[in-house]
């Protein structure tokens, strides 16, 4: 079966045959690097050293009484995975610390260090958001009582990135990194405050999706350092890694080394001023569909963002499949009881019963 056979079978509105012109179609690791020039792109903002993404609404900035659009990248909160939060929630369990992972054990991650994540929307998301008052429950209860149906423009782009302090990371990974410089000059680096401590933390990685066809684009970055950042079910890409697919180690929590990068696309990194810092970020793979042309659910995590921070076993983690879930009832309350199953593979309808999706985001758990 081809390619474009196995997309359209799948139901999947974008075709990976050929455009207009005639030209291949970019591929889905492809795509996922173009919105990856989007968010590192260098930002011009006052006062503050920042990347394009940074300059994007969090979930503060959405939701709340009064929305706004952030004037200039400041000092960030970072916090708890907004997932992790709402997992409690539907378990009617306490809210954890802020600060520690659910499972450092995964990453060799030391005790006591902290991981902090923040959810950055692009303007099309942000605009959609407030446009259809979607930030509090009384916008949901409205857009369900309407029949609204939820759907995001087609350049709508949002970002979780997971962040660990540099004194964390020297800590974490010793046998690379000796002081606060060496950190700085691997990783991208930033001032943020968590717990009301404001600190430098290094970027450790990101998870994205783009709504470059219906079901979103999904696709995660990881620092190269990252232990284990390939275990598993290995690394994919087949535009900008010059090793297309790196295999799965028998021992775990190894360092899988450097993912060189194509001349194509550092010929893209250098054409759009790209920091070479962002060099040292891998593309872990991308996800498209919700199983496999056998049928088999397809599996996407973020070494640190699902396995540490979530403590979600790598092949519990689909995002596609989890986010497909996002929803809200007339009430306005999110879909909270589809969060702790782990969903993989396609939509079991039952559980979206009395629901209205959300159109895969669930940043909805966050309206008041």
């Amino acid at each position: 079966m081809t390619r474009f056979k196995w997309f359209a079978l799948l139901g999947v509105a974008f075709a990976l045959s050929s455009s207009s012109s005639g030209a291949p179609a970019p591929t889905p690791d492809r795509m996922a690097w173009d919105v990856f020039l989007q968010m590192t792109a260098p930002a011009s903002t006052p006062r503050a050293k920042a990347v394009a993404f940074e300059t994007w609404a969090a979930d503060d900035d959405i939701y709340t009484a009064t929305p706004h659009w952030p004037a200039h990248a400041g000092l960030r909160t970072l916090r708890r995975s907004l997932a992790a939060q709402a997992e409690d929630i539907a378990v009617h369990a306490a809210p954890a610390a802020d600060c520690l992972p659910k499972d450092g054990k995964a990453g060799n991650f030391p005790p006591g260090a902290c991981i902090g994540e923040e959810v950055q929307h692009n303007r099309p998301v942000y605009d959609y958001i407030v446009r259809n008052g979607l930030y509090t429950t009384a916008g949901l209860q409205k857009a369900y009582a309407d029949g609204m149906g939820i759907d995001f423009p087609g350049d709508a782009i949002v970002v979780k990135a997971d962040w660990v302090l540099v004194g964390d990371i020297l800590r974490w990974l010793p046998q690379a990194y000796k002081t606060a410089d060496d950190v700085r000059r691997a990783y991208y680096t930033n001032i943020a405050t968590m717990n009301g401590r404001s600190g430098e933390y290094a970027l450790a990685g990101m998870s994205v999706q783009s709504k470059q066809q219906p079901y979103w684009v999904w696709s995660t970055f990881e620092h190269r350092s990252n232990p284990g950042r390939c275990d598993i079910i290995g690394c994919h890409d087949d535009f900008g890694a010059i090793a297309a697919d790196v295999p799965s180690r028998a021992m775990p929590n190894t360092d899988y080394g450097p993912c060189a990068k194509t001349p194509a696309l550092a010929a893209l990194l250098a054409a759009h001023r790209i920091d070479a810092i962002w060099s040292n970020y891998c593309l872990k793979g991308t996800q498209v569909t919700f199983v496999t042309p056998g049928g088999r659910p397809t599996i996407l995590a973020n070494s640190v963002i699902e396995r540490m921070n979530k403590g979600v076993a790598v092949p519990d983690t689909s995002c596609i499949t989890c986010h497909a879930y996002a929803a809200f009832d007339r009430h306005g309350t999110p879909n909270y009881a589809a969060l702790p199953g782990r969903p993989t593979g396609g939509i079991i309808p039952s559980k979206l019963h009395g629901y209205r999706q959300h159109d895969y985001l669930w940043g909805i758990v966050a309206a008041h």
